[in-house]
């Protein structure tokens, strides 16, 4: 266990701290990647990265665990009645991390009056101190993913042009070593790669593009509800987010500097103005101690739940100095609309896989998006695209590239607005997993296609695909595209908070619930699972219904766990009949009560001993076969809990952390214990503590 042990004279918000200490354990960290620790010259000052890291887990760790405690406690009140979700009332006062308060009323107004050109007192835009650099606004792809490989981050700069900017990842789909992510990230910056190759299982990458032509350069941190599982500070773990920060600015941002590059941050999983507070206050502190204006270090965030979108306009605001813009954060979202009506019978939503893009809901969310970005001059960016090779199904290549090239033309189409004279066009970039070259090429075009060439395009779409767009109003009749009106009655406070504009956007989307949807999300839950604890989190998984491939990453884990969950909970109906493919027949009207869950599970589980067999039968990743029964136990301990889990990633790694089956056992039993009964070891508590986020001042439960 290493112990650095610092003393500070005083804090950024003026409290005195003595004999700060950040633990790092296991101690070989702090050796093994030497370079991300200790003494670091940035922008002239000398800092020690533990220090920095340490001072701000004492300042922000308190008001971190009442952000978390109030997730939980929102969720417990609705689940009672006593809260429901809705519109934030239009007198709410909210505060930034200056000082500086205005209702939700007036922040909403002083949007549509910078938009409409009123020179108001409440009128504001976003980066109004420290602009954005134009560069980064250059329409085409952001690619994103882990680059604890090496070869996949040479591979995705080499998409540079088709692609304009590369998120590297450190939560949904990151590396199972971040440090050793954040070193290989840290050298690429630094130049090392630059004229070298590498060799890695008989393939050379090399970095084919000068270094004036590289992509933006982002890195995702992890979410506010995430621990970094190396580090705590007084006995309590330091926010991944905090450490992931620190880490990369202090260890990047001469390097970035020199470059003429800017420093930029991916933030995840924001629900409320205070939340966005705790951000806002997170990166001002690490500008103070690099010496830089508050509003240098930019930000991208993920619109990705419901009660962001719920709060859109009062985050942005909040984040008014350094938010670039909003991405369509559409996994994670999907998950959230899942949870904000599980409470209620009437509330389960159909198969997740039929629930699209071009649904009624998740189009009002991805052009809401855009609409509230435009109001204040930021960029919006669309969501994933998650289609990958599949070197098995070469027959299912062409479609996946024709669904990467519709879901981009779908989104352009979206970001397409008309205000008197004039017309906006706002979604010119958006998100790609895969590097593949003719992948990248197939969603860059419709993105970084001219205005005028939008049309042309269209007619390359299938007569389904131009369906689907006229019924969301893209195309109009003849097929022509149609760009979004705005107008004055439209852009009131009262109309953005309409009753009208809720039913858009949350009302629960109609469709079936098959048995072959449920088979499908145990699949994907279960392989996705399977992988994430053999380590890797940026799993690509072959749908069975396609042929196709699609990354899959803990976003898309929650959403299939919550959705078979509820279904559960509710005994939902399945709405169609089917066969199993172990040849089980269901009626329509059939319920999912537990014991039919547990027979589809028992179907899966025949197979335990060779899970996965099929789906890697040459196991070219190395995985573990022993923890096929790991997971298939713990997902059925998660759907059958008597608890709803926020998030059932945590359970996971959680898992993933015990140094030996027991230890797993042990963390497992306290995790899924009715009652706090009986003696826990530390790591159980800790494991359980994680998981529904209970703090050492609330002591056991």
């Amino acid at each position: 266990m290493a112990v650095v042990e610092r003393s500070t004279r005083k804090g950024r918000m003026g409290q005195r701290h003595t004999h700060v200490a950040l633990t790092m354990q296991p101690s070989h960290l702090a050796t093994t990647y030497a370079s991300l620790f200790g003494s670091h010259t940035v922008n002239h000052r000398q800092l020690i990265v533990e220090d920095l890291i340490a001072r701000l887990t004492e300042e922000l760790q308190h008001e971190r665990a009442r952000l978390l405690r109030a997730r939980q406690e929102w969720l417990q009140a609705v689940a009672t009645g006593t809260a429901q979700y809705a519109w934030p009332r239009l007198d709410e006062t909210i505060s930034d991390a200056d000082g500086h308060h205005l209702t939700v009323r007036e922040i909403t107004q002083g949007m549509i009056d910078h938009f409409t050109g009123q020179q108001t007192k409440l009128a504001w835009r976003l980066n109004a101190s420290v602009p954005v650099d134009p560069a980064i606004l250059r329409p085409g792809l952001e690619g994103t993913g882990p680059i604890g490989d090496l070869s996949m981050g040479i591979r995705a700069l080499n998409t540079s042009g088709k692609a304009v900017s590369w998120m590297w990842d450190w939560e949904d789909a990151r590396f199972h070593d971040d440090y050793q992510a954040w070193q290989n990230l840290k050298a690429v910056i630094r130049g090392d790669w630059d004229d070298q190759t590498l060799t890695k299982q008989g393939h050379a990458y090399r970095i084919a593009i000068p270094r004036r032509q590289w992509l933006t350069i982002f890195h995702r941190v992890p979410g506010l509800h995430l621990h970094n599982d190396a580090m705590t500070v007084a006995g309590q773990p330091v926010p991944a987010m905090l450490a992931a920060a620190a880490i990369y600015v202090l260890n990047n941002y001469d390097a970035l500097t020199q470059n003429g590059w800017g420093t930029y941050i991916y933030v995840p999983k924001i629900e409320t103005p205070d939340e966005a507070v705790w951000v806002a206050k997170l990166f001002q502190g690490i500008e103070e101690a690099i010496g830089v204006p508050h509003g240098t270090i930019k930000i991208k965030m993920l619109n990705e739940r419901a009660r962001y979108v719920i709060n859109q306009a009062a985050i942005m605001w909040v984040l008014r100095e350094r938010l670039i813009g909003p991405n369509v954060g559409r996994w994670d979202y999907t998950n959230s609309l899942i949870e904000m009506h599980k409470d209620a019978p009437t509330g389960v939503f159909p198969d997740p896989h039929r629930f699209t893009m071009t649904s009624t809901q998740l189009h009002a969310y991805t052009r809401r998006n855009a609409l509230l970005t435009l109001l204040v001059g930021g960029m919006p960016i669309g969501g994933m695209a998650a289609q990958m090779k599949n070197p098995r199904r070469p027959d299912v290549d062409e479609q996946a590239r024709q669904d990467i090239f519709f879901d981009k033309l779908r989104e352009r189409l979206t970001g397409l607005m008309r205000y008197r004279d004039h017309e906006y066009d706002l979604y010119r970039q958006s998100w790609i997993a895969s590097p593949i070259a003719d992948y990248v090429a197939a969603g860059a075009e419709p993105l970084q296609a001219e205005r005028g060439q939008l049309q042309a395009l269209v007619a390359r779409l299938s007569d389904a695909q131009r369906a689907a767009l006229r019924t969301l109003g893209l195309l109009n009749a003849q097929d022509q595209i149609h760009p979004y009106e705005l107008t004055d009655g439209l852009l009131t406070v009262e109309q953005l908070y309409s009753p009208d504009a809720w039913e858009e956007l949350f009302s629960v989307p109609e469709g079936p619930i098959t048995i072959e949807g449920i088979e499908r999300a145990i699949l994907m839950a279960s392989d996705y699972g399977f992988q994430m604890l053999n380590g890797n989190f940026a799993a690509a998984i072959e749908d069975p219904l396609t042929g196709n491939r699609f990354m899959n990453d803990l976003a898309t884990f929650e959403i299939f766990w919550h959705w078979l969950k509820t279904l559960v909970d509710h005994q939902a109906q399945l709405t169609q009949g089917g066969t199993t493919q172990y040849g089980t027949v269901y009626r329509a009207g059939t319920r999912v009560t537990t014991e039919l869950m547990r027979r589809l599970w028992a179907e899966r589980n025949q197979r335990v001993e060779h899970l996965f067999t099929v789906e890697y039968p040459d196991n070219p990743q190395g995985f573990d076969r022993r923890l096929a029964p790991v997971i298939m136990e713990t997902l059925q301990r998660m759907l059958f809990h008597d608890r709803w889990i926020y998030y059932g990633s945590r359970v996971l790694l959680s898992a993933m952390s015990a140094a030996s089956p027991d230890e797993r056992a042990q963390i497992l039993t306290a995790i899924f214990a009715s009652a706090q009964t009986g003696e826990r070891s530390t790591v159980a508590l800790r494991a359980q503590a994680y998981v529904y986020d209970m703090f050492a001042s609330e002591g056991r439960r």
